[in-house]
């Protein structure tokens, strides 16, 4: 999938992205204890970059084996969750591979669809 809003929503730049969210996470004061799941907003990095900064700022990579991302859908009316039918997002530091087997699994529940 391609990166849709790299340029408008956040820098479409790798170096610009990288030190703009490396001055959000320093400012950023993390709790005790590492967070199994955060919720953070979606927004253009301008308005939501300080603010997610804090969710992320409590999650360590130690031991994480999958990511999963929830969001929304602005553009289609879902009567249940949906899974990508993408290989790959692109963002600007590369592309992040989507589990495949994972989401055949889920497609299989009945509780998700493309």
């Amino acid at each position: 999938r391609r990166a849709t809003h790299a340029g408008s929503w956040y820098s479409s730049r790798r170096d610009q992205l990288a030190a703009q969210m490396s001055g959000w996470l320093e400012q950023a004061n993390a709790c005790t204890g590492a967070a199994r799941a955060v919720i953070a907003p979606h927004a253009g990095f301008s308005y939501s970059g300080p603010t997610a900064a804090w969710a992320y700022k409590h999650v360590s990579p130690t031991g994480i084996r999958r990511v999963f991302v929830l969001g929304p859908s602005h553009h289609h009316s879902m009567s249940r969750c949906a899974v990508s039918s993408c290989a790959t997002y692109e963002t600007p530091f590369g592309g992040i591979p989507v589990d495949r087997a994972t989401s055949a699994a889920l497609l299989e529940t009945g509780a998700f669809e493309w």
